[in-house]
């Protein structure tokens, strides 16, 4: 069993003992095991090793590398070096690091949020809250109930999330929407109702930025006489219409749609955008004749 440091036998006018001081040298260089108990802040010039376990309550400021070969409980900390892990590390508030975080296991639990200027997990990474990651390797499974934001880029041989759905009718009138990243995030797949009222739908793409993409969903075949138009800002329109009698290219176009009645139940379009423009590839159940662009 650890002892613990103790003031006994230290009293003012009494003989000095070895002892009083060699219990604090034997507790720091590890020479004998003690439990030592920190109320104040405890600041670290140097490197930091430890084998066993780190519970951290407050925020501790770590200015240079540590390694920690137990496991590491933390609540609200910042590290401002870079942290080294045998075991895991778990926290129940918010983990900030400017530096690097170099870990079997990253846990953090009870809605805490991680924030890393870069990282190596060896193995899986959980998080609670939100998440912001710099430059992070992560060689076994990422899992967020919220928010994970990267700055640059996620790669991975299994990319697992739920697109972002949303809907939309003519049934209260024209539709005529011009597009937005805020109101439409990337990945969406929109679902256009077409009812039997004769109200036209138009969709304006956003501008291109490399690898945004949108696909629309004709969930009803409309009766009525308006057609369903997507169109760009300029001739930056590339694709293919498959139709269900042939193919037609299209490439320099400004907009793309589908003649009234022709945006058939079934029908799929997908736009995919490069630095300039916009390339879609559009799975149609009309015919060609029934394609309308400019």
């Amino acid at each position: 069993m650890a002892k613990i440091l103790s003031k006994a036998g230290i009293i003012t006018g009494n003989a000095l003992e070895s002892s009083f001081v060699t219990q604090s040298i034997d507790a720091f260089i590890g020479g004998e095991a003690y439990d030592i108990s920190l109320s104040g802040s405890f600041n670290m010039t140097g490197s930091t090793f430890i084998t066993g376990s780190l519970t951290v309550e407050g925020i501790t400021s770590l200015p240079q590398p540590t390694t920690i070969n137990g496991n590491v409980t933390l609540n609200n900390t910042t590290i401002t070096g870079s942290l080294l892990l045998t075991g895991s590390i778990s926290t129940v508030g918010n983990l900030t690091t400017a530096g690097l975080i170099t870990g079997t296991n990253i846990i953090a639990t009870s809605g805490g949020g991680l924030s890393v200027g870069g990282g190596e997990f060896g193995g899986d990474l959980n998080v609670a809250g939100n998440s912001i990651l710099g430059t992070t390797t992560v060689n076994g499974n990422i899992t967020g109930s919220s928010s994970i934001i990267v700055g640059t880029s996620v790669s991975g041989s299994t990319i697992i999330g739920n697109k972002n759905g949303m809907s939309q009718n003519n049934s209260g009138g024209a539709v005529n929407i011009t597009m937005t990243t805020a109101t439409y995030p990337p990945d969406s797949i929109i679902a256009i109702t077409q009812t039997t009222d004769n109200n036209a739908v138009a969709f304006t793409l956003p501008s291109p930025t490399a690898g945004l993409h949108y696909t629309f969903l004709a969930t009803s075949t409309s009766t009525g006489t308006g057609t369903t138009t997507f169109n760009t800002d300029g001739n930056i329109l590339n694709g293919v219409f498959i139709c269900s009698n042939g193919n037609l290219d299209k490439n320099d176009i400004e907009s793309m749609g589908f003649n009234q009645t022709k945006f058939i139940k079934g029908t799929r379009v997908h736009f995919i955008a490069g630095r300039t423009t916009w390339n879609f590839t559009a799975y149609s159940l009309c015919t060609v004749s029934d394609i309308n662009y400019s």
